[in-house]
């Protein structure tokens, strides 16, 4: 399963987290862990050049530090709507958890 955590404070994103894989089919053909790599690691790149810190590896994809700018935040916004049409469709295989604060 992969999982989602984002925490925010004082209604603002400060950082994310994405773990494990999908399992809903085999490496190469699993469609749900190419749709949330793709649109996560979209996210970090694009807020990397924005000043935060990224780290990224198999499974795994953390952005702290993230800019308290309109632009920045709403790539995260974006990317969380995404992952909650994701975790629609096939919820056995993410979980996405949204610290109330920031959301």
């Amino acid at each position: 399963m992969i999982r989602c955590k984002f925490n925010g404070i004082n209604g603002t994103f400060s950082d994310f987290e994405i773990v494990g894989h999908a399992s809903y089919s085999k490496k190469g053909q699993d469609i749900v862990c190419a749709a949330v790599s793709a649109v996560s690691q979209h996210t970090a790149r694009a807020l990397e050049k924005d000043g935060a810190n990224v780290k990224i590896k198999e499974g795994y994809l953390k952005v702290e530090d993230i800019p308290n700018n309109e632009i920045s935040q709403r790539f995260v916004s974006e990317l969380i709507k995404t992952l909650e049409d994701i975790a629609q469709q096939y919820p056995s295989y993410i979980h996405l958890e949204v610290d109330d604060d920031a959301h």
